[in-house]
């Protein structure tokens, strides 16, 4: 009897003490529910019933799986508008939010610079002529619909726009010749026309636009959640992590498009 009222008594104190690291860590609601939720300013559709699953815009849910690894949880993506961030932190909606800029954030809302950043960048076509922003008024320019930043630099240009659900959409559209040029972030624009099929649409136009900060949003009452987000933010500087984010999505929207043109048994 006294043996089972010490083990109970131990296991007690080991819950406890887990507890209480998770809780030193930082983002104690994720680790009491198990799960950490990442706002993010856009989600696409899902993707209708046996339709593939493609990728998404931006390198968002990228980071947000790496953050959960770091601190050993799974992720749940959730759409929070940068200017809802402070009322869904404070509800216990999401553990943090990834924004494009800490404008106007009230001081119940701590900021934590990625030191990821990029702008609209152009893919066209190399026998076209096109290289200045006013040579595509009236052209027809794609982009996935949550890259909200390229469509407003892209209306700017007197471009005719037309957003898809996911870029690879976008993308397809642009190499069968229904859109004459498409955007996509300029951090991943590089690694995407190193591929070979993408050689022929290495073109571009001269930088426009301004270049976007992505942020990490969180409560400023978590200083142990600051904390690790300032540590991992230098740690994933050091080690390379945004080139190597934006070369898996050149290869991941690369292979999408693949399947969406040459694997007839495989579209959606």
């Amino acid at each position: 009897m006294i043996r089972r009222i010490r083990l109970a008594a131990l296991t007690a104190c080991l819950l406890f003490a887990g507890l209480a690291q998770a809780q030193d860590s930082g983002f104690a609601a994720a680790h009491a529910r198990g799960e950490l939720r990442v706002g993010v300013p856009y989600l696409a559709p899902p993707p209708a019933a046996g339709a593939k699953i493609r990728t998404p815009h931006g390198l968002d849910a990228q980071m947000a799986d790496k953050l959960g690894q770091r601190v050993g949880l799974p992720v749940r993506l959730l759409q929070v508008p940068a200017g809802q961030a402070a009322a869904a932190l404070a509800a216990g909606q999401v553990d943090v939010v990834l924004a494009d800029a800490a404008d106007d954030q009230p001081q119940t809302v701590a900021v934590q610079a990625t030191g990821y950043g990029g702008r609209p960048k152009a893919l066209i076509r190399s026998d076209t002529s096109w290289r200045k922003p006013a040579d595509v008024r009236g052209r027809t320019v794609c982009m996935a619909e949550a890259a909200a930043e390229a469509r407003g630099l892209a209306e700017s240009w007197g471009a005719v726009v037309r957003t898809y659900r996911v870029p690879s959409d976008a993308l397809v559209a642009v190499r069968e010749g229904s859109c004459d040029i498409g955007l996509v972030d300029d951090t991943v624009w590089e690694p995407l026309v190193r591929f070979p099929e993408w050689k022929k649409f290495s073109s571009t136009l001269a930088a426009d636009g301004v270049r976007r900060q992505r942020v990490w949003l969180l409560p400023a009452s978590d200083t142990a959640g600051r904390a690790l987000l300032a540590e991992e933010m230098r740690a994933w500087d050091r080690a390379g992590a945004w080139k190597a984010m934006a070369a898996k999505w050149a290869r991941d929207v690369a292979f999408d498009v693949y399947l969406d043109q040459e694997v007839a048994d495989c579209h959606g």
